[in-house]
């Protein structure tokens, strides 16, 4: 795995987040939805690429991401998932 043939063209950031771009991209999507996520990082003003705002939003930023552990409930209903679906189709029920 290497980098997208965008990311060569122009001198990206990689690596961790910082607070300040977390805010930069929550704000913009906040306010304007994502569209294109490859005109994302220009329009939100960072030095990302659109995969690298996309991955970030969808795993750590979006407001309804369920973080913690499972209830029993949960627990419950995966396992009684699992049983009947298995290790495939559990995974995209629990993670949407």
């Amino acid at each position: 795995m290497g980098r997208h043939s965008c990311c060569y063209k122009q001198k990206l950031r990689k690596g961790l987040w910082s607070p300040e771009e977390d805010e930069k991209l929550l704000n913009y999507i906040t306010k304007n939805g994502h569209g294109c996520w490859s005109s994302v990082p220009k329009l939100a003003g960072l030095q990302r690429c659109g995969k690298s705002c996309r991955l970030r939003w969808i795993n750590y930023l979006r407001p309804d991401l369920k973080r913690g552990a499972f209830s029993q409930q949960e627990e419950n209903l995966i396992i009684e998932l699992h049983s009947v679906l298995g290790n495939r189709s559990v995974g995209r029920l629990v993670n949407g």
